[in-house]
């Protein structure tokens, strides 16, 4: 399966859910090729695994927490980010880095 990019979400209000270890886990895990966490509660993962497989994998971490993963088309984007953030999800679509 060719490397997707998704976007995980999670409620970071929910006293279950532990984000270090969800983070810890993340940036270190085999799965993910590349990641971006640039917004609280919300990363940006580059994987050839499927959205099941990710959720089944970090739900020890978010727990009862509400969470989603959903695919993503990165070159249909917009919104308020700092330029180090758009560079990273351009570089994950087709668009023009400078777009």
């Amino acid at each position: 399966m060719a490397s997707r990019t998704y976007i995980i979400t999670f409620d970071l209000l929910d006293p279950t859910l532990d984000p270090d270890a969800l983070k810890e886990f993340i940036k270190t895990t085999q799965m993910f090729e590349n990641w971006w966490n640039h917004i609280p509660g919300v990363f940006l993962v580059v994987s050839d695994r499927s959205a099941g497989a990710i959720s089944k994998a970090i739900r020890r971490y978010t727990k009862e927490a509400r969470l989603l993963v959903i695919e993503t088309n990165t070159a249909e984007s917009e919104g308020f980010l700092p330029e180090r953030s758009w560079r990273w999800i351009r570089r994950r679509s087709d668009a023009p880095i400078n777009a």
